[in-house]
C-alpha cells in the first residue's frame, strides 16, 4: 500500500502527535497556569533555580547574606509551608538557626512572639538535593534515607 501526498503514515502522525504533547506538558512561563506538583529542579546548577524563588537580604556580623523563608524552601521542594514546618517539629529536619525579628505588636493573644524562619543558600541547596536524591528519584521514596542524610550531613551556616 502507498500513500498519497496527503496521506501520512498513522505511526509518524501518532509519534509527532505524543512529541508536541511532551513538548507543551513541559512549557510553564509566566501568565500560564503552572504545572501541579512539580518541584524546582536540581538538574540545573543552583544558582539557576535559586534565582527564581524568593529571597530576602540582611546583615550578618556586618555582611549582607542572602536568606530563604519557609514558602522558598516550600517551593523548592514542591511541598506545602505547613509540611516544612510539621519536618521541623518532628526533628527531621533542623530547626532554622537564622529568624526575622519578631513582630512590634501581638498577633496572636497570649502565643510568644517569633520571627520567620531563615535558611542559608547552602541550607536550601542541600534540602532540595537530599529531596530529590532520596525521595524523587527513586521509585519508591526513602525516608529513612532522607532523615538520616540530613542529620549527618546538614549545613549549619
Amino acid at each position: 500500500m502507498t500513500l498519497s501526498s496527503d496521506e501520512q503514515d498513522p505511526l509518524v502522525f501518532f509519534a509527532a502527535l505524543g512529541e508536541r504533547k511532551d513538548a507543551e506538558a513541559k512549557k510553564a512561563f509566566p501568565g500560564s497556569t503552572p504545572p501541579r506538583n512539580t518541584t524546582v529542579s536540581v538538574d540545573t546548577s543552583p544558582e539557576e533555580w535559586l534565582n527564581r524563588i524568593p529571597s530576602h537580604e540582611f546583615l550578618v556580623n556586618g555582611e549582607a547574606r542572602k536568606f530563604y523563608t519557609i514558602g522558598a524552601i516550600a517551593m523548592a521542594l514542591g511541598k506545602s509551608a505547613v509540611t516544612i514546618r510539621s519536618w521541623e517539629a518532628k526533628g527531621w529536619i533542623p530547626s532554622a538557626k537564622f529568624r526575622t525579628p519578631p513582630p512590634r505588636k501581638e498577633q496572636i493573644p497570649g502565643k510568644a512572639q517569633k520571627g520567620k524562619r531563615l535558611y542559608s543558600k547552602d541550607q536550601i541547596v542541600f534540602l532540595a538535593e537530599a529531596f530529590e536524591r532520596f525521595i524523587v528519584v527513586p521509585r519508591v521514596p526513602n525516608w529513612d534515607g532522607f532523615r538520616g542524610h540530613i542529620k549527618r550531613q546538614y549545613p549549619n551556616t
